[in-house]
């Protein structure tokens, strides 16, 4: 029943629109007048969340959500068709993460506004810093918003995958403090950060931990000169799990490591953890995972009920009493040069969460 041209036309426009994390206000705007056209009220939190929701009659509100940030910091992006699968034209990323969800958004409205379908009172969120750990979801008044259930665009792989587990995220930055010194003439009246940085990266437990655990460090930054011992080093990484007490002794040992080498240095190491984000885990049972299930069933699909590694919005709106399953878009190879996503599976998760709305209206 959707409009299969309109829907690539929409992922493509969206495409072409630059946002990269906090440079949101143009994909926003544009957002803001569709969603208007479609006949909702819209309005921007604080931090540049947008909101829209039907003028519907009813309390059973159905969340809709998805991101309009792309990672990253690529600009310029120029989406080609190749057999069938939308790939970027040079060596940038798509940005189907997360424009493939948004535009599933506007196309189911725009369906359901062309055919008079029945449907719930429909509260749409696309939020901005998702790529930055959550932010805008992080920040927003959840609150305000009315809905008690909904469904997150925001996953790949399979129609009829759907995410009900996600894990809960430590955010990790550690200040090596060393001593500086020549490191020709006087290298012993030092204390090298990036060797006690090291020591304790080694010492950690780092990559796959088990099957719902894992850690990682993404960033170092430290040094002046190749002749200057370094008296700095700042470590950022990350820890997550889906169980909470393996999350908490995971974030004590990388913790252990770092204090342990800073220790055996007579130095010191300011250790700053962050919890992003919290694990979540919806039984089987629950009412929206039910009626994706069904919908995906109905459709033809074989339904799977995953756990992810990654977070989405649907951790915070979990975490606020929000029952959210997460659905694919089809989008793969996501934050590469090589993330594409084909046509065919962009239509069949945008037909899943028009069957989805459709059976909640009952």
């Amino acid at each position: 029943m959707i409009n299969q041209d309109r829907l690539v036309n929409t992922f493509l426009e969206l495409v072409r629109i630059d946002s990269p994390s906090g440079q949101e206000a143009a994909i926003g705007r544009h957002l803001a007048g569709r969603l208007q056209a479609l006949g909702l009220e819209t309005e921007f939190d604080e931090i540049g969340n947008l909101v829209g929701r039907t003028n519907s009659v009813g309390d059973d509100w159905l969340l809709l959500s998805a991101h309009m940030d792309t990672v990253g910091t690529d600009i310029g992006i120029e989406p080609v068709i190749r057999d069938g699968v939308i790939y970027s034209a040079g060596d940038t990323i798509l940005g189907g993460d997360d424009k493939s969800g948004v535009a599933a958004i506007l196309e189911v409205l725009q369906t359901l506004r062309e055919h008079d379908l029945a449907h719930p009172p429909l509260e749409v969120v696309i939020s901005v810093g998702e790529e930055l750990g959550l932010y805008g979801a992080r920040n927003m008044d959840t609150g305000k918003l009315r809905a008690r259930h909904g469904v997150i665009l925001d996953a790949g792989g399979p129609t009829g995958h759907l995410v009900v587990a996600a894990p809960g995220q430590d955010s990790l930055v550690f200040t090596v403090h060393g001593v500086s010194s020549h490191a020709g003439s006087e290298p012993e009246r030092g204390i090298n950060a990036i060797r006690v940085a090291s020591e304790a990266i080694a010492a950690m437990p780092l990559g796959r931990i088990d099957f719902e655990t894992t850690s990682n460090i993404g960033i170092i930054e430290g040094g002046t000169a190749r002749n200057i011992v370094p008296d700095r080093v700042r470590v950022v990484g990350e820890a997550r799990s889906r169980d909470a007490k393996k999350l908490e002794m995971l974030t004590a040992s990388i913790l252990d490591a770092f204090n342990g080498a800073a220790a055996r240095h007579n130095t010191r190491v300011d250790c700053d953890v962050t919890r992003a984000y919290d694990a979540y885990r919806l039984p089987e049972q629950t009412p929206i995972v039910q009626a994706t299930a069904t919908s995906a069933r109905e459709l033809g699909y074989e339904v799977m009920l995953r756990s992810s590694g990654g977070g989405t919005d649907g951790n915070i709106y979990n975490a606020t009493g929000i029952a959210c399953v997460v659905i694919s878009t089809g989008m793969e190879d996501v934050h590469t040069p090589n993330e594409h996503i084909a046509v065919a599976d962009m239509a069949a998760g945008t037909e899943l969460l028009l069957a989805v709305v459709r059976r909640m209206a009952v």
